[in-house]
């Protein structure tokens, strides 16, 4: 057995981007990983005159289904507070078949939570055995902004196509 030549290479422990990615695990799970970068980091610790490991950081979790979050707008919102030196976690005990949103911040000294991040949209699926002819995952649904009507869809080639074509007859 040859044994793998190694480059000396090592993957680094940070990227210097600021990001915050939130997946779904299962109906009732999800999974969020970040990163804030050295130059977020900074301002932060500039503006609340504290070095950054010491912040108070947690992770905003929103249900936003159905509406066109504009960060104050949703069915319900709770926080989880993180360990200063993570950058990813689980989130348990979420509901089946609902849209999540979430936000990584930081707790002011009046425990003010102060969002740094935000994630993009999330469908968990649904944890019962779906109705016949219904999609087993179901898409986020397009939010409407209050207001405003819906813009058409054009539909994709595959939504139009049949299998009985004319020369089939």
């Amino acid at each position: 057995m040859r044994s793998i030549p190694t480059s000396g290479f090592e993957l680094p422990d940070r990227y210097e981007k600021d990001l915050l990615h939130l997946m779904v695990r299962d109906a009732h799970t999800l999974f969020v990983y970040w990163e804030v970068g050295n130059r977020k980091r900074w301002l932060c610790s500039q503006h609340f005159e504290c070095d950054w490991g010491v912040l108070p950081k947690a992770l905003r979790v929103y249900d936003v289904t159905g509406v066109y979050f504009n960060g104050n707008n949703v069915h319900r919102h709770f926080d989880i507070e993180t360990t200063p030196e993570a950058n990813r976690w689980y989130v348990h005990g979420v509901s089946a078949d609902t849209v999540w949103t979430v936000d990584f911040g930081v707790y002011t000294i009046r425990r003010q939570f102060v969002p740094l991040l935000r994630s993009g949209a999330v469908r968990t699926p649904r944890d019962s055995t779906a109705p016949w002819g219904a999609p087993l995952q179901p898409t986020v649904p397009e939010a409407q902004e209050p207001g405003k009507t819906p813009a058409r869809i054009r539909p994709y080639d595959f939504e139009n196509f049949s299998a009985y074509h004319s020369w089939m007859k």
